[in-house]
């Protein structure tokens, strides 16, 4: 389990432009180490719905029960049967290109490339070929079985024709839902990734889940530059040492000019 740390406050500073050194330009011909945290901010440039703000899924009071721990002990049925309405437009939903500017950077930097943490449970930054993800919430493509622990990609076929609720409840969606620990989804290797970068950016997360805000923590800690992309003000603001407000395209676009 994460523990939050105190840290000297420091300047925030919000250039008109990064620093070239903190831009994808700069991470791609500098010696540094790259760690990377996303959000639903980098799935909505894909066309997912973030998950709070104007449409978001847990703006809907019987989604966000339908996503948590009490509900799937309750009803797995009835979560079963949501989880694979969600499958269908997570399943369908192609890579934007800042997954695939993830993707080539870590192609370009090796071993300097950390890895990706992400919020996230489509599944996009390995479709669009990134090869070190850490998806600390899980993936809505996988399952579990209940018994077993065994995990599979879920099967198509089931939501075209599900099966008998009996071999449905059997298994759960590989995901972490609300209520939950984190046991079971590479938390550990995550904080590793944080310790040994020597940057770090964190896109699209608003921080009201504290997880990106205690890994920024812990990376400033071991002495790295937290580096928050968000077009909107927000609770990760205050842990990072420079602020970009913007999205992602846009911070890819603008290291593309720089």
């Amino acid at each position: 389990m994460i523990k939050s740390a105190k840290l000297k406050q420091r300047p925030l500073p919000m250039p008109a432009k990064l620093p070239h050194k903190y831009t994808l330009s700069g991470l791609r011909k500098g010696r540094a180490s790259v760690t990377v945290v996303t959000g639903a901010g980098i799935d909505a440039e894909a066309g997912l719905p973030t998950f709070r703000g104007e449409k978001g899924y847990y703006e809907d009071e019987k989604a966000t029960y339908l996503a948590s721990v009490n509900a799937l002990e309750a009803e797995p049925s009835r979560v079963w049967h949501w989880y694979l309405k969600r499958f269908v437009s997570y399943h369908d939903t192609h890579p934007a290109h800042s997954h695939f500017a993830l993707a080539e950077l870590e192609a370009e930097l090796g071993e300097k490339f950390k890895g990706v943490i992400t919020q996230n449970i489509s599944g996009l930054h390995r479709k669009a070929g990134s090869q070190k993800v850490f998806e600390i919430h899980g993936c809505i493509q996988e399952m579990r079985n209940l018994k077993t622990g065994e995990r599979q990609t879920l099967p198509k076929s089931w939501v075209e024709s599900p099966p008998v609720d009996e071999e449905l409840i059997s298994w759960r969606p590989n995901v972490c839902f609300f209520g939950e620990s984190y046991d079971g989804f590479p938390l550990p290797e995550a904080e590793e990734a944080c310790k040994s970068c020597d940057i770090m950016l964190v896109i699209g997360t608003s921080g009201v889940i504290h997880t990106p805000i205690l890994l920024s923590e812990m990376a400033q800690l071991s002495g790295a530059v937290v580096v928050n992309i968000n077009p909107h003000p927000g609770k990760v603001d205050k842990v990072s040492d420079m602020n970009f407000r913007g999205t992602a395209a846009e911070y890819f676009q603008e290291s593309v000019l720089s």
